[in-house]
């Protein structure tokens, strides 16, 4: 069965730190060869920052202006605040959430140098929850010391009000049960399914442990030519469904789309 493909999880730009490009237009093909219709885009981590926030308005920027161009193909955009950047970088959650109207912010603290439940990151999301209906995306993992599951989970108690989208939250089986254990005491956030690990059923334990309307599909595109996080939801055992409510059906309802 062929299934319509809302991708949460794709990024643009230059991460100087894995030497990793995207552009729009290379997002745009890696999605048509792998039958993604639509992707909520936002800054690649590991973007350079020498001149500080500006340099996160410059990313911001872009991923404004890809969505004002190619509205159908991405229909919500997330935008960038280093937390190291201090309280200066507030005026920048204004203009992400207002000036440019992009739907939330997006976090990979292991390349931020600071932790989830650093003071400067509960800063930033007490700014953005002034604004409705906004979405952070924040990338977990099992193993870091700078975004652990349980950090994000401290951000989501504290932030009642907005989305929290965990972002590849099953690299591992240990990573996954973490996030089994961090949905049942966070009803505020959902899970995508960026770069789960292929073996030992993830997608059926997630659907189990996590619940079918919390999930959501994320690529990471342009880190990849072919997807094998759409082969893995492909070939689990859930329902036709239950695939097509991870696949976009999910998506819709967080996104507003």
């Amino acid at each position: 069965m062929s299934h319509d493909i809302i991708d949460v999880h794709a990024h643009i730009g230059i991460s100087s730190t894995l030497a990793v490009a995207g552009s729009a237009e290379d997002v745009l093909r890696k999605m048509d060869d792998n039958g993604i219709s639509q992707a909520v885009i936002s800054p690649i981590p590991g973007y350079e920052d020498p001149n500080g926030i500006a340099d996160s308005a410059v990313q911001n920027d872009n991923i404004a202006e890809a969505v004002r161009k190619w509205p159908d193909r991405f229909p919500r955009g997330l935008g960038v605040v280093e937390p190291r950047h201090g309280a200066p970088a507030l005026g920048e959650v204004d203009r992400v959430a207002d000036g440019l109207g992009l739907h939330g912010l997006m976090f990979h603290n292991d390349f931020a140098g600071l932790p989830i439940d650093h003071p400067s990151m509960f800063a930033i999301l007490e700014r953005l929850a002034r604004f409705d209906d906004r979405v952070v995306q924040a990338h977990t993992a099992q193993h870091s010391i700078l975004e652990a599951p349980f950090q994000l989970g401290k951000l989501a108690a504290a932030f009642p009000s907005v989305t929290f989208v965990n972002a590849h939250p099953m690299m591992d089986t240990t990573h996954l049960s973490a996030s089994i254990d961090l949905a049942s005491r966070a009803p505020n956030m959902v899970f995508d399914t960026c770069i789960s690990h292929h073996h030992l059923w993830p997608i059926e334990k997630a659907v189990a442990g996590i619940g079918a309307d919390r999930l959501l599909f994320g690529s990471d595109n342009p880190y990849f030519d072919h997807s094998i996080d759409i082969d893995i939801i492909n070939h689990s055992s859930v329902s036709d469904s239950v695939k097509q409510k991870i696949f976009s059906g999910n998506a819709r309802r967080v996104f507003r789309l």
